[in-house]
């Protein structure tokens, strides 16, 4: 899974004018380019630099899907795979995008560059818009049409970039059945990427599920805090941490801030190793718990000596149950409540409903036979009964 773009080289650009389609009126002209757009090394540099930032935050992976019948994936074949020329497949995709436009989307700007990824030949494709008050500037170059690069390097390179949707396409994304890239879209919120623009226009969907992606990094990590930490109270802390960023209500998760945050440094490259080399990202991705929400409403402790604690999260929160690692291997787990029943089986029972709160009654501590490091606090009991066999009364 690839999060590092530094290798991305812009070799040759084309530009297209793609007019606004509205409703009700015929399609407008295009006013395509001609030939390559000059590129001065100086705004080549600020290019690369401008685009391997884009895919290195906010970049997601796409695979085609053959059902959404874009013209897309054939013409990067034909490019990469064929040697079509760049003039003609770039002709071909502002044709593609305008057609795959509703009428809301702005005229805009389409950029399609022969580059390379690391050692292989990639098409970009970027999806811009006009500045408010600017207007490319056309030239004539040896009798054919093209743009002034200079105005589109200021209108990517300035800190109000118009840089709205850009795709990413190598040769070894041709390896498999389906064509498969890079895709960001920086206009809209997170890692979504618009849906003309993925799946009109590309003709893609995303590779990794994030419903998928947020379940893999719920057991990585909790794999990660079983076989890595020792410590019983880093242990309990990072579990809690794990459960709490999962529930918030924040669309994404960040792994890289989540680890500084809630990872003590001594073990910070450690767990950004064991995510990487089990496929989580490190970089932030959109975040669905669909399949792991049963999973986050109670924790469990188990002890050595087969005993175990299930209890809702905001118990181990509010000092209920403490866990405190003795140093010497032991843990002391510490449950202070009332009593509410007493019974046969393992099995956890339902969550209790919340009880107005009364006096607490006096208390004593009581070690469990083979439970040593285990202590509970309970009530003093009652006087039994006259026949000396009867139950005390249940305690609310």
């Amino acid at each position: 899974m690839r999060t590092d773009f530094g290798d991305l080289f812009v070799e040759q650009a084309m530009v297209h004018v793609v007019p606004k389609r509205a409703r009700n009126e015929d399609l407008r002209p295009l006013e395509l380019s001609q030939t390559f757009c000059r590129l001065a090394d100086d705004v080549r540099s600020e290019l690369q630099t401008k685009l391997r930032d884009v895919f290195a935050n906010l970049g997601r992976e796409v695979i085609e899907d053959p059902e959404l019948k874009s013209s897309l994936p054939d013409a990067v074949r034909a490019f990469l795979h064929n040697g079509q020329d760049l003039v003609q497949v770039s002709g071909d995709l502002a044709y593609a995008l305008r057609d795959s436009q509703g009428g809301k989307s702005p005229a805009g700007l389409l950029l399609v560059a022969a580059a390379r990824l690391g050692s292989h030949r990639a098409l970009l494709v970027v999806k811009l818009e006009h500045e408010t008050g600017m207007q490319a500037n056309e030239i004539t170059t040896e009798g054919l049409r093209t743009f002034d690069m200079q105005y589109y390097a200021n209108l990517l390179l300035t800190q109000k970039s118009k840089v709205y949707k850009v795709a990413l396409f190598s040769e070894e994304g041709l390896a498999e059945t389906e064509l498969q890239g890079w895709a960001a879209d920086p206009q809209q919120a997170g890692k979504t990427v618009a849906r003309f623009f993925l799946e009109k226009f590309l003709g893609c969907r995303h590779q990794n599920d994030p419903r998928e992606l947020t379940r893999r990094f719920h057991d990585i990590t909790m794999n990660w805090i079983n076989s890595r930490l020792t410590d019983s109270d880093e242990r309990v802390e990072c579990v809690m941490a794990t459960m709490v960023e999962l529930q918030s209500s924040t669309p994404e998760l960040d792994p890289a801030e989540f680890i500084q945050t809630h990872v003590k440094e001594a073990h910070q490259a450690d767990l950004i190793a064991y995510l990487a080399e089990n496929d989580v990202p490190i970089r932030t991705f959109e975040k669905n718990t669909q399949l792991v929400s049963n999973r986050l409403q109670k924790m469990r402790v188990d002890l050595a000596n087969g005993a175990f604690l299930v209890a809702p999260l905001e118990a181990m929160q509010d000092g209920t149950i403490q866990v405190e690692d003795l140093g010497d291997g032991r843990t002391t787990v510490t449950v202070t409540s009332v009593l509410d029943k007493t019974s046969s089986g393992a099995a956890a029972g339902p969550t209790p409903k919340k009880t107005v709160p009364h006096p607490a009654p006096p208390s004593q501590t009581e070690t469990l036979p083979g439970f040593e490091t285990f202590h509970r606090v309970l009530p003093v009991q009652p006087k039994s009964s006259q026949n000396g066999h009867a139950l005390p009364p249940a305690q609310a």
